[in-house]
């Protein structure tokens, strides 16, 4: 079963299609990423050209200086195009411009990330512990980056992969932002609390408020599931649980909003 979707990226006029290969009750078996458009292209060569991997080009495209000129640039070739236009839509406008991404090359190592970080007095982490929907991952990323987190941690099974529609919602960056696979949530944990982490869990009845809170210390964010919130044993590993006051008509707010407010208090009180 093949899955379409095509949608503007809301930064910069980008485009992005994807074709999701199901199987039928189990997880998602093969992705197939393209974006297309002239900007689009520069924005994922500067954001992430090893994610690029192949660019397809039209006659008129492929004359074009400023686009052979930042292919040149990232040592990238383009291949004439063909049928690829048709796995972006017939009504797209493409302007001759459409490139396959390797979703593997999205991803880098936790070591890398604290390696980076290192001589940084607060630095910040997002961790998403099983979240299923790939718009509140995608603007998780989004508000990640607008206030300073230097990655995203995603444990490799129960939870939504990076996809176009993670990308579109994140407005491209998930392209731009270290984001990082790991296998036990739990051990994670454990070894960034061993690096002197400080674990804020975010939970709609968390004992500390947001606004007590002063964020001078490397601090890990831990965003749980859209319905059952952060598991049980995960929760234990928080050296806090974050509460955002709110008016009582409102009982509660969903995983990417209440994240962007805790990741606008961090950035404004580290």
């Amino acid at each position: 079963m093949a899955e379409w979707s095509i949608a503007p990226d809301c930064k910069s006029g980008a485009l992005w299609a994807t074709e999701v290969q199901i199987l039928l009750g189990a997880q998602m078996k093969e992705e197939k990423m393209y974006l297309y458009g002239k900007h689009a292209l520069r924005e994922a060569l500067e954001g992430n050209p090893r994610a690029v991997k192949k660019v397809f080009l039209d006659k008129n495209a492929a004359t074009d200086a400023e686009i052979t000129g930042f292919l040149k640039a990232n040592n990238l070739s383009f291949i004439p195009m063909k049928e690829e236009k048709k796995k972006v839509g017939s009504d797209s406008v493409h302007q001759g411009v459409i490139a396959q991404l390797d979703t593997s090359a999205l991803y880098t190592s936790l070591d890398t990330v604290l390696a980076a970080i290192k001589d940084e007095k607060a630095p910040c982490i997002v961790l998403l512990d099983e979240l299923h929907d790939p718009h509140n991952v995608g603007a998780i990323i989004r508000s990640a980056t607008a206030f300073g987190a230097s990655a995203i941690l995603m444990p490799e099974h129960h939870q939504s992969p990076i996809t176009g529609t993670v990308i579109k919602t994140s407005a491209g960056m998930a392209l731009r932002v270290p984001i990082v696979h790991i296998g036990n949530v739990n051990q994670t944990i454990r070894t960034l609390k061993d690096k002197g982490f400080w674990v804020y869990g975010l939970v709609m009845d968390g004992t500390t408020r947001l606004s007590d809170n002063v964020f001078d210390t490397p601090t890990l964010f831990v965003v749980g599931n859209e319905s059952e919130g952060i598991r049980e044993k995960t929760l234990e590993l928080c050296d806090v649980t974050l509460t955002i006051p709110m008016d009582p008509k409102c009982e509660s707010l969903n995983a990417s909003v209440a994240a962007s407010v805790v990741l606008y208090e961090y950035s404004r009180n580290k």
